[in-house]
């Protein structure tokens, strides 16, 4: 895999990652839901795919092994926000009488908009640690890479 490769799809992941932030706080607003934006497992989405199969050539790099823990969590609270809206609360059909469901309603969006900060720091904590793998990728690339650009079985 060409350096230039890996160092797009860090900058791919950060960007998606911001754009999750985004959505979250779309849906949050009430914006309508579109396919996309159903969250999945940090294995299925985009960067989880290449993170865990071809991004594995830079499993030694430390700041590598500091991205499981911050994609999971990012991960998790963007399927918390996105449980609050759109599970339905459970409310008998007196309780629907008496306005529960409304008021539960109200309860879970607050509850959504109280976890966009904490998907914001975390969405700014991954960006920061794919800030630092680029740079020791670059940083490895320079002593390691073989002429044709491609990085080699060293970072392994």
């Amino acid at each position: 895999m060409k350096l230039s490769e890996i160092v797009e799809r860090i900058h791919k992941a950060r960007a998606a990652h911001k754009a999750w932030v985004t959505r979250a706080e779309a849906l949050v607003a009430g914006l309508p839901l579109d396919r996309e934006l159903v969250p999945v497992l940090p294995t299925d989405c985009e960067f989880g795919r290449w993170y865990y199969g071809p991004g594995q050539m830079l499993r030694r790099l430390p700041a590598y092994r500091e991205i499981e823990p911050a994609h999971d969590a990012l991960h998790k609270t963007y399927m918390r926000i996105f449980q609050l809206l759109y599970d339905e609360p459970d409310v008998s059909r007196l309780g629907r009488l008496f306005g529960q469901a409304r008021r539960q309603r109200r309860d879970r969006l607050q509850q959504a908009q109280e976890l966009l900060p904490v998907l914001r720091k975390q969405s700014e904590e991954m960006g920061a640690i794919l800030d630092a793998l680029e740079e020791q990728l670059l940083r490895a690339a320079r002593k390691r890479a073989g002429g044709d650009g491609t990085i080699d079985r060293t970072l392994e």
